[in-house]
């Protein structure tokens, strides 16, 4: 993927608070856009959220309007009027459709977005990527990262729709800011989601049938993570902050979710790709530009909920 250069100096926007009043949240009620219009409505921001469905919206949005992200007037009437936009909407998952409609909602939803926020001038889109950019997670061939711990230019080997809906969102970021001179900040999620849902049990269920199920994609995913409030929180950082429009920021939780070792879980499922030494239980994947140019570190981890939940290799791949 080409590059811009990146961003130097000092990368704080005016942002919240100031320059930015009034935000569209599409996908405000999915599960990080739900955790991301109450964050900004807590900040103080007048947040319209639009979705398919009324099903699901917070309090905390202003206004909402029903409708799809691949309706070009739709998404014309969305965008009038606001400060910025953070497009979360999309089919998050090859279990959420046909490759077919994986592909067009995610990638042409993305582009209108971009392409109509350009026309009417505003200055900040913030857009979900994904850890999938690359493709290697969802690859059904077992590949892994060409090393340890691996960051945001590692080089893709896609064979899904979702994964190339992603590069795809992430090759239009590069297209609107050269067109229309429009920000843009694209975040690489990991698994989200609401890390304390039961006391943590429902999240520590799932990642253990992960496990169970598919070794080798958490390898490549580097078994990172991250809780909705650290989401939200990195969608604010990045409405105030001026970044390269693409590659997609990587942002996670700094350890992984797993009781042993990162070394240890390396030796065990990827012990001939070249790696670096990584101590205790950081995430063998680089945080580094989400450190740099977002100034965002999550807060949120299992081990502040109990130990007991990390996941025992041991138990899981015996």
């Amino acid at each position: 993927m080409t590059q811009e250069p990146p961003a130097t100096g000092d990368t704080t926007r005016p942002g919240i608070g100031s320059a930015i009043r009034r935000v569209l949240v599409t996908g405000g009620n999915g599960l990080i856009g739900r955790a991301v219009v109450e964050h900004l409505g807590s900040k103080g921001l007048e947040v319209t959220v639009l979705s398919n469905s009324e099903s699901g919206v917070p309090a905390d949005a202003a206004s909402f309007i029903v409708g799809s992200v691949t309706d070009p007037g739709t998404v014309r009437k969305a965008v009038s009027g606001q400060d910025a936009v953070v497009h979360l909407a999309g089919l998050a998952g090859l279990d959420q459709g046909t490759p077919e409609d994986i592909y067009a909602t995610n990638a042409l939803g993305t582009f209108l977005i971009m392409e109509a926020a350009g026309r009417v001038g505003i200055p900040k889109v913030v857009y979900a990527s994904s850890i999938n950019a690359f493709g290697l997670p969802l690859n059904p061939d077992p590949v892994l990262p060409s090393r340890y711990p691996w960051d945001e230019d590692e080089p893709a080997v896609i064979a899904d729709a979702y994964s190339l809906s992603k590069q795809a969102n992430e090759h239009a970021a590069i297209a609107s800011a050269r067109r229309h001179g429009t920000e843009l900040t694209g975040l690489r999620f990991p698994l989200v989601r609401d890390i304390y849902e039961k006391d943590g049990t429902v999240f520590a269920e799932h990642i253990r049938r992960a496990m169970k199920e598919d070794p080798r994609r958490q390898a490549c995913e580097g078994w990172t993570y991250l809780d909705t409030r650290d989401a939200a929180a990195s969608v604010e950082a990045a409405l105030m902050r001026s970044t390269p429009p693409a590659p997609g920021i990587l942002v996670a939780a700094p350890r992984t979710y797993l009781r042993q070792p990162t070394d240890e879980a390396l030796n065990r499922y990827a012990p001939a790709v070249e790696r670096q030494h990584i101590g205790g239980r950081d995430v063998p994947v680089s945080l580094r530009r989400a450190t740099e140019q977002l100034g965002f570190e999550a807060e949120h981890s299992l081990e502040h909920i109990s130990e007991n939940l990390l996941v025992d290799l041991d138990e899981v791949n015996p």
